[in-house]
């Protein structure tokens, strides 16, 4: 039997020790049964309690019965079996039986009455405030659609005290505001939560419940911002939560406020519901909540979604077919509740859901794509448009060309000339596909040109020649694209027509540039020139343009300025030579360090651009937005970047539109906006493509930190270990940065062996890429996590950290010195070396008295005020205390100067003097009342 006892107890602590999850639930049974056999009931109720809880957190309600049956059986046999922390989960845990039996119509509305008059019967026999009991009828009422009930109730609710049996007063709020918004007291209800949003939660489901359930309440008040934020912060508390039926309210808010993009992204992250809610009730809100998104689509028969299967593997279906899954189910799940409660409430409460229409548009964090401009009816022949166009880029005027090319009918090539429809599978890639150039475009170009040749186009095929060898130089291969342009340039000049051959000369112009071969470019350039001049004349502003860069990359601003000043101010220039003068000049004002004024030429660019959409209205628009961030105005700038986004997400690609998100990041983070901030990196890497590797580091990097910072250290710690792999090549900082954050997170989830190990990598690192600063600050994070623990350690780490404080610039040194004292200072009073602890805080503070930093000061005196008392000197610690006073100021937080207060009077204390009498106390007592 004492086998089979510490066989039954094994199997609790192991099943103790799992996540959260039916294994772990299903092994907490085979623990119970284990104790029941053997007759351990101590531990039996101990199990039975442990899946009671387990039951919650799985949000299986339905479970619930089993474990409670036994348990009361057990009160009646024998309740000292449970300890008074157990006693008073069960009573807890008696709320919770009404829930599961609400949510599921498998249980009659008698059955649901019987257990909410024994809670209340249990409640009162106990003494316990019936605020819960209150709270379960308003729930039942509700449900039923018997309002006059559940207004009675809510009073009720309202009025009654709280005690130790309520829920957290969070979650209490939360189902107040939920009864109010659900009754249209809109305005009441943000009176009601307000007070409590204002302070602080210790509630896990909180404040994430409060503000999902105000949601429909501040659109339909109108207010913007603040459905905007309570979306974006609840959201990301209770994203991990879907068992818990929060995921639906978002997925109607993104429905009805114009986000229907961030709906979809949301909906695909919790497909899983679908089959796998956790209730009859859960499944049926998540339907239809899920079904009004799906039937906000413009074209849902397009759109395909991976739905987990109850038996596991996927179903891949259309968003169309899942809306009328969906729907179907809402509706035939209601119809069940009603038929158990006698009423049409739950049908009509989905059919609401289903037929809401549109509230207020809140525009989020990282906004949906630009609408696009409604075209103009096209009248004329696609045959003569197609001429137009290939006309408008042979004028050099892209603009004109690019809307025409677009409009033109993509089946349109067997009704043209060979000629013109090869001319234009050319133009196509490179106006299409070349802002993304890979292997594939390179090869497709080389077809089209092959194409040209066939048709007898040998201009035009030497001309896209050209352009291959700048997209070849584009990938990387600058030796094989001057290669390409440099035949394509014999061959040109054997062609009679003037415009390739200025062409290809502007092209080989640009390639030289980038071997810094100037005089050779200059010269080719120069031909350019006199070709445009005598032949050309409407090629003369594109071969300024060329020439402005020219001067450019060579940092001649000034003569760059005088090209464009005459490129500009030419009459009749074509709109997309005006655009690429106007770029070029933000380009050079940006060379010169002219901040202002290439923001401001980059606003003209872009405001000109928006009569030509385009790809280049990304481009423009995030060279505006690097501007913003590398000169630190990105703060003030919100508007701009957010448009930024948009316009990437409509013409231009996946990877513009991330590193317009990381730029978007930049504004928020100036304007300490965290939580939108990690919305536009998340987005940022939702959307870089694998081949934009380079990019993912500094995003990642910046998604980490901000979750950090957002007390999201679980986030932190994934995002930091899977970037190891992505830097693992990288500069040395680069991987000390990395490991430094990891140290962080890991500390934060109190890790202190991993952060330990981290921070000493980072050091390391930092040591081997000679800076010697920033060694020594992770070496004081090292010592830091040891400090409380492992002293002998952390003294080691710290005279590592001491060792690489640089000699040559004597603030610095006192600084870093300082910091490095403090630390061993604490050090030494963990290891119970107050003498030692002694003498480094008082080294410490006669050297940040150099530094002008009072608060640091203080703190530090402090420090050694109780080392004094520790030593058995109260008398020099009142002493220290007492200076320490006189370096307060009206800025000093108040965290120091309770900490002075403290020490004041454990000083006193140890003198036997009266503290209520001293006159500094009084007065520092007062100043943290006030």
């Amino acid at each position: 039997m004492t086998d089979e006892r510490a066989r039954a107890e094994e199997l609790f602590s192991e099943a103790a020790a799992m996540p959260t999850g039916m294994p772990r639930h299903e092994a907490l049974e085979r623990a119970a049964r284990t104790a029941d056999s053997c007759g351990h009931d101590k531990l039996a109720a101990t199990c039975r309690i442990a899946l009671i809880d387990s039951c919650y957190w799985l949000n299986r309600y339905d479970l619930i019965l089993t474990p409670i049956a036994w348990c009361r059986a057990a009160e009646q046999r024998d309740a000292s079996v449970f300890s008074d922390h157990e006693a008073h989960s069960l009573n807890w845990a008696h709320k919770w039986v009404p829930v599961g039996l609400r949510r599921d119509p498998r249980f009659s509305l008698a059955q649901i009455e019987s257990v909410l008059d024994d809670l209340e019967a249990r409640y009162r026999r106990l003494g316990l405030s019936l605020q819960p009991v209150h709270g379960q009828r308003v729930l039942t009422a509700a449900h039923i659609g018997d309002f006059a009930s559940a207004d009675e109730h809510f009073a009720r609710f309202l009025a009654t005290e709280r005690d130790d049996m309520s829920d957290c007063a969070g979650c209490v709020l939360e189902e107040q505001v939920d009864h109010l918004v659900a009754r249209g007291r809109y305005e009441e209800a943000l009176r009601h939560a307000e007070p409590a949003l204002a302070g602080t939660f210790t509630c896990s489901m909180q404040p994430q419940g409060v503000l999902t359930a105000l949601l429909p309440a501040l659109t339909a008040l109108d207010e913007v911002e603040r459905a905007r934020d309570a979306h974006l912060s609840a959201y990301r508390r209770s994203r991990e939560q879907a068992g818990h039926g929060y995921v639906g309210p978002h997925l109607e808010f993104c429905a009805l406020t114009g986000n229907v993009p961030r709906g979809m992204e949301l909906l695909r992250q919790h497909l899983d519901q679908v089959h796998h809610a956790t209730s009859p009730i859960g499944t049926m809100n998540f339907a239809a909540s899920a079904a009004l998104l799906l039937g906000r689509l413009d074209a849902p028969h397009n759109v395909q979604l991976a739905v987990p299967k109850p038996g596991g593997g996927t179903a891949n279906v259309t968003a169309h077919q899942l809306g009328t899954l969906l729907r179907v189910s809402a509706l035939t799940i209601a119809a069940d509740f009603d038929r158990r409660n006698g009423t049409t409430r739950q049908s009509d409460r989905v059919q609401s859901i289903l037929d809401a229409e549109d509230t207020v548009p809140v525009p989020l964090a990282v906004p949906n794509a630009m609408p696009p401009r409604e075209p103009e009816p096209v009248t004329a022949d696609p045959v003569e448009l197609a001429r137009q166009a290939h006309q408008a880029y042979e004028n050099n005027d892209f603009l004109t060309g690019f809307q025409l090319l677009r409009s033109l009918p993509a089946d349109l090539d067997p009704l043209l000339p060979a000629d013109l429809a090869a001319r234009l599978a050319a133009r196509r890639i490179m106006v299409f596909d070349s802002y993304t150039p890979s292997p594939t475009v390179l090869r497709d170009l080389e077809a089209a040109i092959q194409r040209l040749r066939a048709v007898g186009d040998e201009d035009q095929a030497v001309r896209f020649q050209a352009r291959l060898g700048l997209l070849t130089a584009e990938l990387g291969d600058l030796d094989a694209g001057l290669e390409i342009a440099t035949r394509a340039l014999a061959d040109v000049d054997a062609l009679a027509p003037a415009t390739g051959r200025i062409l290809v000369r502007l092209i080989l112009c640009e390639l030289l540039d980038l071997r810094h071969e100037y005089a050779e470019a200059g010269a080719l350039l120069a031909e350019a020139t006199r070709l445009a001049e005598e032949t050309e004349p409407t090629w003369v502003p594109s071969v300024l343009v060329e020439a402005a860069e020219h001067e450019g990359r060579q940092r001649n601003l000034d003569a760059a300025d005088e090209v464009l000043a005459r490129m500009l101010a030419m009459p009749d220039l074509q709109s997309g030579q005006r655009f690429e003068g106007l770029r070029i000049r933000a380009w050079v004002a940006e060379l010169r360090g002219d901040v202002g004024m290439a923001l401001a030429t980059a606003a003209d660019v872009v405001e000109y651009a928006k009569r030509f959409p385009g790809p280049w209205q990304a481009d423009m628009l995030l060279y505006r937005a690097a501007l913003l961030d590398r000169s630190g105005h990105a703060g003030q700038h919100l508007a701009e970047l957010a448009e930024t986004v948009a316009v990437c997400r409509a013409e231009g690609t996946a990877g513009d539109t991330a590193r317009a998100c990381f730029l978007l990041s930049s504004g928020y983070l100036a304007r300490n906006r965290l939580v939108e901030a990690a919305e536009a990196l998340e987005e940022a890497v939702r959307l870089l493509p694998p081949e934009e590797s380079d990019h993912k580091p500094p995003v990642w990097y910046r998604l980490a930190t901000v979750c950090a910072e957002l007390g999201e250290h679980a986030e932190a710690k994934r995002l930091f270990t899977t970037m190891l792999d992505m830097v693992a090549d990288a500069p040395l900082p680069t991987r000390a940065l990395v490991w430094s954050g990891l140290g962080a997170a890991n500390y934060a989830l109190s890790d202190s062996d991993q952060a330990e190990d981290c921070h000493r990598r980072s050091a390391e690192l930092w040591e081997q890429a000679g800076l010697p600063v920033e060694a020594c600050q992770a070496w004081v994070k090292a010592a830091a996590v040891l400090a409380d623990t492992r002293t002998d350690a952390a003294f080691v780490a710290i005279e590592r950290a001491m060792a690489q404080i640089p000699a040559d610039n004597d603030e610095l040194a006192d600084r870093l010195t300082a910091e490095v004292l403090e630390l061993r200072a604490y050090t030494h009073a963990q290891a119970g070396q107050h003498a030692e602890s002694l003498a480094d805080n008082t080294h410490a503070v006669s050297l940040v008295s150099k530094l002008d930093e009072p608060d640091w000061q203080v703190f530090l005196m402090v420090r050694a005020a109780r080392a004094h008392v520790a030593l058995g000197a109260p008398e020099s610690a009142e002493r220290l205390a007492r200076e320490s006073v006189e370096l307060l100021s009206e800025d000093t937080p108040r965290s120091i100067v309770a900490r002075v207060l403290d020490v004041l009077t454990r000083a006193l204390d140890a003198q036997g003097s009266t503290v209520h009498q001293d006159t500094t106390a009084r007065a520092l007592t007062a100043r943290l009342r006030g």
